[in-house]
């Protein structure tokens, strides 16, 4: 299954009306996906939130008609300064750094290329969310990462929360950037 790329368009600019929105379909197939999409919806809102508007704007859509869907998220302003939303919304300044257990969690994140953290381990998830991203790595895509127990360790749950600004596990970090939970990493695969 595809979607034609004028009904993506269309539907991006019914949830997000009065926005510059760009749609190409980047392997000429119909299921791979870029979109870029300049909106004022997006005004005080990190990246994570911006692509989380935009997936849930999209329904079922990612994950079935629309194999992958690679987002660029900015606001009107962002477009005519030429910044974006790590230099204006949610830079490294704004988690408290100060505090150990966000400092171990951003060194985790830091010092290594994949992290999930999750309910239980790679060996033996404790909830079918973490269940499904420890499947998807390992099995699917044959990657391995780190694996954090959030369950061992009650500070670092409660805090990787405040340092995604995301309210649930499992969370899934490449390269130092947060991906998202177990509905957008299964609509990304």
């Amino acid at each position: 299954m595809s979607i034609n790329i004028a009904e993506l368009k269309k539907m991006l600019d019914v949830a997000f009306p009065n926005s510059d929105i760009d749609v190409i379909d980047t392997v000429g197939d119909g299921q791979h996906l870029e979109a870029t999409i300049y909106s004022d919806s997006f005004l005080n809102k990190n990246s994570i939130q911006r692509h989380k508007m935009v997936y849930e704007s999209l329904g079922n859509l990612v994950g079935n008609e629309i194999h992958a869907l690679a987002l660029n998220t900015y606001t009107k302003q962002e477009k005519s300064s030429g910044s974006s939303v790590n230099e204006n919304v949610m830079s490294e300044s704004n988690i408290n750094l100060n505090d150990d257990i966000l400092k171990q969690i951003d060194s985790l994140i830091k010092e290594n290329s994949i992290v999930l953290f999750m309910k239980g381990n790679k060996d033996m998830p404790l909830c079918g969310f973490s269940s499904v991203v420890n499947h998807i790595l390992l099995d699917l895509l044959k990657v391995d990462f780190v694996d954090i127990d959030v369950m061992a360790d009650y500070k670092i749950r409660e805090k990787i929360k405040e340092y995604s600004q995301w309210p649930t596990i499992p969370q899934l970090y490449i390269n130092g950037q947060f991906i998202g939970g177990c509905d957008i990493v299964r609509g990304m695969y």
